[in-house]
């Protein structure tokens, strides 16, 4: 039996994943940041680049839901268009369709065309790490500007970019035997174009700014509102197992519970993973401080609700995992997609049940 509100129609299908906060995104880029509840600006806690982008688009066709699955699926394409050019420049071409094929696989996929942050994030984070690695400062700029007006974790693509412009211009050498113009020259040109990355989140706190006078008002609405604060990912992890309900396990298609601490769990579980996985094999140090940081960051709110969306962005882990899995393709690629697939139709299918997947 569907729950009250579900759709089965192929137009019903596409409304049904307009949940959670598909919602404030459509309703930014129907209204704008103007939009209040109580008097409350509480839609400056979402970052504007989605559902700007949302918008224009809508002027063509008419519709911001429409809109919005045409911003995500395209994003989508073009952010595995990067990830394999990502991966080739480290690895074989093997390993960078081991890496589309697997994050188009993972458990919370279904969120990569929905009316979601995830692809463009995905698209933005990639692009950055692809001009980071090319050594393109103000391509790498740019596209992290504009990953950091997508989300708040976008502005750690500046930490990635610092280790790989340090090592790659060995500035603590420089440093070591005085070559003093150098290391300035360097830094003044070259190493000052990755601070455009900057300009994002930048834009983001001005809009606060302007619509409630504070340009950390999206603090305030997050902790009084959502009822979220940071905490250590330590133990906001230990809460999250605490409240999974073990004992209702077999009733799984009941229990908003599990729905709800199962991803962030399973998501958790595999970031950590893949980061350990990375620092035992040594890949580029900028992967591995970004990683570390999105995962501190992402998985620290002390009411986590969307880990297995957070971790289905983390778009280094795909390229540490393509790794593991070339190294033994026929084993554990055949692992990894049975248990990726089984995961996604479980997971789909509590989504589309009605289960509290956000």
């Amino acid at each position: 039996m569907h729950p009250e509100g579900w759709q089965g129609s192929l137009i019903g299908i596409f409304h049904n994943f307009n949940r959670w906060d598909a919602h404030h995104y459509l309703r930014i880029a129907t209204y704008g940041y103007s939009w209040t509840e109580n008097g409350r600006n509480l839609m400056v806690v979402f970052f504007p680049l989605y559902p700007y982008i949302i918008r224009v688009v809508s002027i063509f066709v008419r519709d911001v839901l429409v809109a919005a699955y045409i911003v995500s699926f395209a994003s989508f394409i073009a952010g595995l268009c990067y990830i394999y050019h990502l991966v080739k420049l480290d690895f074989c071409k093997r390993t960078a369709w081991w890496a589309v094929a697997l994050i188009s696989i993972f458990p919370t996929a279904f969120f990569y065309g929905a009316p979601h942050t995830e692809s463009l994030f995905i698209l933005t984070t990639a692009a950055t790490l692809y001009y980071i690695r090319s050594h393109k400062w103000l391509l790498a700029g740019i596209a992290g500007a504009l990953a950091s007006a997508t989300r708040m974790v976008g502005i750690i693509l500046l930490v990635a970019a610092a280790v790989e412009f340090i090592m790659h211009y060995k500035l603590f050498t420089l440093m070591k035997i005085g070559t003093w113009k150098r290391f300035f020259e360097l830094i003044f040109t070259k190493g000052a174009l990755i601070l455009i990355m900057l300009t994002g989140t930048a834009i983001y706190l001005l809009l606060n700014w302007h619509y409630t006078g504070d340009p950390f008002q999206f603090m305030y609405y997050q902790s009084t509102h959502w009822h979220n604060n940071f905490q250590s990912f330590g133990q906001t992890m230990r809460t999250q197992f605490g409240l999974l309900p073990l004992d209702k396990f077999a009733d799984w298609r009941y229990s908003s519970m599990l729905y709800t601490h199962l991803p962030n769990i399973l998501g958790f579980g595999f970031s950590i993973w893949m980061l350990l996985y990375a620092c035992l094999r040594r890949h580029r140090v900028g992967y591995i401080v970004y990683s570390l940081g999105y995962i501190f960051v992402s998985f620290s709110p002390s009411w986590l609700l969307s880990g297995g969306r957070y971790a289905a962005a983390l778009v280094p882990s795909f390229i540490f995992l393509a790794d593991y899995v070339n190294r033994k393709p026929l084993k554990r690629g055949a692992v990894i997609i049975v248990i990726f697939v089984a995961l996604l139709l479980l997971m789909l299918r509590m989504y589309v049940q009605g289960g509290h997947i956000m």
